[in-house]
């Protein structure tokens, strides 16, 4: 769900981790209405005064400093549907704290509920600032912890790699305008992404449809490294919700063109800046089962 929760850092994290990609960044926005025609004259549309790299930093401006999640995720493919439940905690840093200091932008962790036969499965990403992440994989069935490199990895098979689900810092690409267009009966800023080498996409462009007021992806389509268009990532119009200001998605759809699959992604519950100490991103976490977080630090965690 570009849900527009998540930030790039920890998608990185995320999305390398099975990463998205979920964002939904943030994580985690989405859609499941089609796209209609252009709006108007590019010209025209270039009259608001904003260019394609202030229309994503504005799409940013909706994350979140940290959070914890809990999907339902649906795949169907070859007329077989698999579900499962997914927990996701991240949290990412600002300039003066000490852990950007050190040299890391955020922190990620994910932990497969359902179903049996991955429950326990778990991923940690540290995302680090000018350098590679340290990425770790838990398996229950190996009783321990191990370094793993998760570039392009899917989230249990589906449609979604964590890349899908949070947002590239604005730094990560280069960015252009298109003409505005309709998903379904919301006219939408349109602008390309093309992530710069360094960032080890797994995309050539990601193409974003913006709803104008709220600055929420409700449609993003994907080209592979060989430029073909690969994904359809669609968020119904009706699921955008808000806390403290912030918009972001809690229901998306992931059409997988090639494979003629899709996986569709329901925010269950959600605490917006939980305070979450380090010590809960870390490869002893890796093995806990299912994480409790004090109440008083997450606050409210709400179910959608």
């Amino acid at each position: 769900m570009y849900p527009l929760v998540v930030s790039r850092a920890s998608i990185r994290a995320v999305i390398r981790c099975f990463r998205a990609d979920l964002a939904f960044g943030g994580a985690l926005s989405l859609v499941l209405i089609a796209a209609g025609a252009a709006g108007s004259d590019l010209r025209e549309d270039l009259k608001d005064g904003l260019d394609a790299r202030e229309i994503y930093s504005r799409v940013l401006a909706n994350r979140f400093y940290s959070g914890i999640h809990e999907f339902t995720i649906v795949s169907e493919r070859g007329g077989r549907r698999q579900p499962m439940r997914i927990q996701l905690m991240w949290r990412r840093y600002d300039q003066e704290s000490n852990e950007v200091k050190l040299g890391i932008v955020s922190r990620t962790l994910i932990r497969y509920l359902e179903p049996g036969d991955l429950r326990h499965t778990a991923y940690l990403v540290v995302d680090r600032l000018g350098g590679p992440d340290d990425q770790f994989l838990y398996l229950p069935s190996l009783g321990r912890v191990r370094r793993i490199s998760m570039r392009g990895l899917t989230i249990a098979g589906t449609d979604f790699s964590v890349e899908d689900f949070v947002p590239g810092d604005v730094d990560y690409a280069r960015y252009s305008r298109i003409r505005n267009r309709y998903v379904g009966a919301t006219l939408c800023f349109v602008i390309d992404a093309v992530p710069f080498e360094a960032v080890n996409s797994i995309y050539s462009k990601i193409r974003l449809y913006v709803e104008r007021d709220r600055f929420v992806p409700l449609r993003m389509r994907y080209w592979d490294e060989a430029g073909v268009e690969v994904k359809d990532m669609r968020a119904p119009v009706s699921s955008i919700r808000q806390i403290e200001g912030r918009y972001f998605t809690t229901r998306a759809t992931m059409r997988h063109l090639q494979a003629d699959s899709w996986t569709s992604v329901h925010m269950d519950r959600f605490a917006a800046n939980p305070r979450l100490p380090s010590r809960y991103f870390t490869k002893k976490q890796l093995e806990t089962r299912y994480l409790i977080v004090p109440r008083n630090f997450t606050g409210e965690m709400r179910r959608y």
